[in-house]
């Protein structure tokens, strides 16, 4: 089903072209926390009318990838979603306001999302500014049930790091191989000592893919504009870590805000990395995911035994959209008097995913369901179980590890499907 999925994604790219672009609209507005005007898009839902206030309409704000701005994002995801084509596989993308931020500064690859003396402060202008501009100039619901973000690769960073520092801002949060420990460096460290001649003494300069990605980080994280480049690098000459920066990078670490967070207010977390990740993130991610686990926080964690870190995007993107909206339409929005909005009802779920010998259903009365079927990525049907106890969950040891579908058939004939990952 996924590959079905991929490879008419991949007709909806190739076919594009030949459509006017015509689903972003580009705005700008001035920011207090950069002291200049900046630029973002907007895609409107279907049946959005800016004069009827009585019509509220859920958000996603996107934050792009390294290497990219604002306005190349855009181009390629309206391209995409400019075809009428794809309204059939991606209908969620047409109910919600897309807001897309620029997260691009010179002079790296990119501001990662993050205040800093040389980028400016572009956390706030995205938790603050942008988040304002939009609540106040839209027809949006103001609580945080309807509002979530996502973010690739240096957005994926950025969203989960703004998501848990405002959780009273976000119910959704979607990561797509995002570095989340930007700490760990076990196996990021060989790759740019390779880079750079794999002998010490090292004189780091800004070429290859990965020592490039390093200086755009220490321009958030350790920047210094006395020096020439204006970073303080975080590899010594001697190829070992320079320990004493490390407090400024920790304290920008995504991980690290788990704990002051907590999982309260409740927030749905979606992951994605590919084990082909170029710039080996996916150990990060397990990392991430054992500390939310640590804190039995909930989360959904897709690993792609195939996924690279760009043209994954393919399946990652509408993985992570999906997520959001589902999580979006179904919670209640419930104000308490001088308290924080909370998540009254969530829709069912299976747990864990990913899954090693058992999957388990969240619901509380399962006669109404005819069937449970798990169905591989090509479609075929793998296993049909019989309704007995689905309170002890389902015995997939059997199965292989990877991507898989469960299909569970109700007897009013309604279907729910549920994306879920067999692990080793």
């Amino acid at each position: 089903m996924k590959k079905r999925l991929l490879f008419f994604v991949c007709i909806l790219f190739i076919s594009s072209s030949s459509f006017a672009l015509n689903r972003f609209v580009e705005k700008s507005f001035f920011s207090q926390a950069l002291n200049q005007d900046k630029t973002y898009f907007v895609s409107y839902p279907d049946g959005y009318n800016q004069s009827d206030t009585t019509k509220k309409f859920p958000v996603i704000l996107f934050l792009h990838g390294a290497s990219v701005d604002g306005r190349f994002t855009t181009n390629q995801i309206d391209s995409v979603m400019s075809n009428p084509l794809a309204k059939i596989f991606f209908p969620n993308f047409y109910k919600v306001i897309f807001v897309i931020a620029d997260g691009s500064s010179a002079p790296f690859l990119g501001s990662f999302y993050t205040n800093s003396e040389l980028y400016g402060n572009i956390e706030n202008y995205i938790a603050v500014d942008l988040y304002n501009e939009i609540n106040i100039k839209n027809n949006t619901y103001k609580h945080r049930e309807k509002w979530s973000i996502m973010g690739h690769s240096m957005g994926g960073y950025g969203s989960m790091k703004i998501a848990l520092k405002y959780p009273d801002q976000f119910i959704g949060e979607a990561s797509l191989s995002g570095p989340l420990n930007i700490t760990y460096y076990n196996e990021l460290l060989p790759l740019v000592l390779e880079e750079n001649g794999n002998k010490a003494p090292y004189n780091f300069t800004y070429s290859g893919s990965v020592t490039k990605l390093m200086f755009s980080m220490a321009g958030a994280f350790s920047p210094d504009i006395t020096k020439d480049p204006p970073v303080i690098f975080p590899i010594l000459t001697d190829g070992t870590i320079n320990q004493e920066i490390m407090p400024l990078w920790e304290a920008q670490n995504p991980i690290n805000y788990i704990r002051t967070w907590k999982g309260n207010p409740e927030m749905a977390i979606l992951m994605y990395c590919g084990e082909l990740d170029e710039f080996k993130l996916l150990s990060q991610n397990k990392i991430f995911s054992d500390s939310l686990l640590a804190y039995n926080i909930p989360h959904t964690f897709l690993i792609d035994p195939n996924g690279d870190h760009v043209s994954s995007l393919l399946k990652s993107f509408p993985e992570g959209l999906n997520f959001l909206y589902n999580v979006m339409d179904t919670a209640q929005i419930r104000v308490k008097p001088n308290a924080i909005s909370t998540i009254h009802k969530q829709k069912e779920y299976i747990f864990p995913n990913p899954a090693k010998d058992r999957l388990c259903f969240s619901y509380s009365e399962t006669s109404g369901i005819e069937k449970v079927t798990i169905v591989s990525i090509t479609g075929s049907t793998l296993k049909t179980y019989p309704i007995l106890n689905l309170k002890d969950g389902l015995d997939i040891s059997a199965l292989k590890p990877g991507y898989y579908l469960l299909s569970i058939r109700f007897h009013n004939g309604k279907i729910e499907n549920y994306n879920f990952v067999k692990e080793d």
